[in-house]
């Protein structure tokens, strides 16, 4: 298994027929993030992880092997969760450090950048944008945890600045605020990407992405040269070396020169690389999202996770309240070739889920309906697993499509 989502809430603005709100686990390499964490998520995620304990599963998950929170956006079916997890975490005396990463408004990053962290933020800042939620997070956990006792976190929000990228650290327990020449890179080599998405708020989605991995090693040629141990060593981790040319014991000129010497690439020695495999949340968006949509140039992209709240017969509830609708899932997935889709974050309406399930089939030819629960695992070929939580028990769904 090269990367794992749990999908562990699937109703959209309230629980809703079974269903709790957004949240999600995804686990790559080592690392661990969340994307999003509405109201009882750190509940949720310990029940996921009872069921994957009593089956003996390969990974676990709780809310103390986090690396990452990444959120969509502010609204609280999204976020409400955070909080009381950050106090778990603290109270249950952690010590490594935790990643959150979130959208602002834009004039939330002017306001910050300009004038640092007590910066007022101006009546154009939705109340619920993630700048106002985080500094009620950070007033209630440091009156109930001392700085000094509190584990390491790092606060970084993005901002689209007329079409690109701008990244914020902020530091309350400092009361600094750095601009970042560059994206964070909280889950080592693997990558962790904000994608903007059309909501009532700052929204983005987050596509996480594993390390390509380097071609094989060509050990042959390396014997046939009679490579030395750490020679070998060198060109397997990337280091170019030099092989010294030997000048004949017999002659009288001098020791050969350094236009004799051979170089060998390590790059000669490595067939080609795999490249990572990428999952891609959404959270809540209008539809045919420009960012998403650019999407189609970039790397392919193996699994989509999106937002589905209406059917057809609401089309126009979609358009007034910048959601999608199970169609517009579809013609997201294949306008950026991702070759599977799963629905999630259905209206409450949905009892069952076959109207959104028949509505997405019919504009893209791989689509799964989410349920609470549900796994996915990608393989470093691109090929999917999904499993489906019975009884207590993860089974692997056969014919998902």
């Amino acid at each position: 298994m090269e990367l794992e989502a749990h999908l562990l809430g699937t109703s959209s603005a309230r629980p809703a027929n079974g269903r709790e709100v957004s949240g999600s686990i995804v686990i790559v390499g080592k690392y661990q993030i969340a994307i999003d964490a509405g109201e009882g998520f750190q509940t949720r995620l310990k029940k996921q992880a009872k069921v994957l304990k009593n089956a003996k599963w390969e990974s676990r998950i709780s809310h103390t092997r986090l690396d990452v929170i990444a959120l969509t956006h502010g609204h609280l079916d999204h976020c409400w969760g955070v909080l009381p997890m950050l106090l778990s975490m603290g109270l249950d005396c952690r010590n490594s450090p935790l990643s959150v990463l979130a959208p602002l408004h834009h004039d939330a990053y002017h306001a910050l950048a300009k004038d640092g962290m007590d910066a007022k933020m101006p009546d154009s800042v939705p109340a619920v944008d993630l700048i106002n939620q985080m500094r009620f997070w950070w007033e209630l956990l440091f009156d109930k945890i001392s700085s000094e006792e509190m584990f390491p976190i790092f606060w970084y929000t993005v901002s689209w600045i007329d079409g690109e990228e701008k990244w914020l650290q902020l530091d309350p327990q400092n009361s600094t605020v750095s601009q970042l020449s560059a994206p964070p890179k909280p889950i080592g080599p693997h990558s962790l990407t904000p994608h903007q998405t059309i909501h009532s708020v700052p929204s983005c989605g987050w596509r996480i992405t594993s390390a390509d991995r380097p071609g094989k090693f060509n050990a042959q040629r390396s014997a046939e040269l009679s490579l030395s141990d750490n020679q070998i060593s060198k060109l397997a981790n990337g280091e170019d070396i030099t092989i010294i040319a030997t000048s004949d014991a017999s002659s009288s000129a001098p020791s050969a020169n350094s236009a004799a010497n051979e170089i060998l690439l390590a790059s000669d020695f490595r067939g080609p690389s795999t490249s990572g495999v990428s999952i891609l949340i959404t959270g809540d968006t209008g539809a045919e999202a420009p960012e998403l949509l650019a999407l189609a140039k970039a790397a392919p992209l193996n699994l989509l996770i999106h937002e589905s709240t209406y059917s057809d017969s609401h089309q126009s509830n979609a358009i007034n309240y910048l959601h999608s609708t199970s169609r517009d899932a579809a013609k997201v997935a294949t306008q950026i070739a991702a070759e599977n889709l799963v629905l999630t974050h259905y209206s409450s309406r949905f009892v069952e889920t076959e109207i959104p399930l028949t509505e997405a089939r019919e504009a893209h030819p791989r689509v799964h309906a989410g349920e609470d629960g549900d796994i996915f695992q990608i393989e470093r070929d691109g090929s999917l697993k999904i499993f489906r939580i019975s009884d207590g028990s993860p089974f692997q769904i056969l014919e998902p499509f």
